[in-house]
């Protein structure tokens, strides 16, 4: 009888890995979004700090925006805390949750990141779509984590 209890409580305490994950709100599918756009804006503004952008007046637009990337990607880098925070909260990214909901969840952080790449393309080619889609972290970036 001890056994079959100590038996129980251990099963109990085990990880569920053979659950399925539940659908994520669109809450949760805003902050992986988010996260990604965020973590691909922290980076472009990284490499906004090593532009040489030369001492013709011309160029006085390159020397402003160098000048505001340091500030602007630790603004980022906050944010893309807050939202792997929030989700880490959540239990999102553990590592025990079925292999497909992780994969999933990475997907939409991927996308995220390739819109706001599309978006804020070097080229100046931007994708309107793309740009529309991003307009969904504005009120998430105030509210997470808060």
């Amino acid at each position: 009888m001890r056994f079959s209890v100590f038996l129980l409580l251990a099963l109990a305490a085990l990880p569920a890995h053979a659950q399925d994950a539940e659908p994520l709100s669109s809450e949760d599918d805003i902050t992986a979004y988010c996260l990604g756009v965020n973590r691909l804006l922290a980076e472009r503004f990284r490499q906004m700090q090593l532009w040489g952008c030369g001492k013709a007046s011309s160029m006085q637009w390159c020397r402003d925006a160098k000048a505001s990337a340091p500030e602007a990607m630790r603004m980022r880098e906050r944010l893309v805390i807050r939202f792997a925070n929030e989700l880490t909260r959540k239990g999102l990214l553990d590592v025990e949750r079925p292999a497909d909901a992780r994969a999933g969840l990475t997907q939409i952080v991927a996308d995220g990141s390739t819109d706001a790449a599309r978006c804020f393309n070097p080229d100046g080619d931007r994708d309107e779509p793309a740009c529309e889609r991003l307009q969904r972290c504005e009120e998430a970036e105030q509210h997470v984590g808060q």
